[in-house]
């Protein structure tokens, strides 16, 4: 960190705030809070990199998951769903009939 940048947080930082790392994270949640495309962004990347589940890139982002499901749409984003590979779905429909 730079002798400027240490010096602003030292003057923005308010006495009740214990560490940098606080106040790091205080600007974090404020910048998040106030910029709904930020919040869009960190989700759609957390979703690309496999960190949350869609339902808490949703809600990170601020929007329904099915919301969250059309942005992803719109950008082109694919998603990938789990589920019981072809065969194993072929046996048990074999055990039912």
């Amino acid at each position: 960190m730079t002798g400027l940048t240490k010096e602003r947080l030292k003057l923005a930082a308010p006495a009740y705030q214990k560490s940098k790392k606080g106040l790091v994270g205080d600007y974090f949640r404020i910048i998040m809070h106030k910029n709904p495309g930020t919040r869009i962004e960190l989700a759609l990347e957390l979703h690309r990199r496999q960190k949350a589940s869609l339902a808490k890139c949703a809600e990170i982002a601020g929007v329904t998951t099915i919301e969250f499901k059309e942005i992803l749409a719109e950008r082109g984003i694919k998603r990938e769903i789990e589920g019981d590979r072809i065969a194993e779905i072929d046996e048990k429909i074999e055990e039912v009939f």
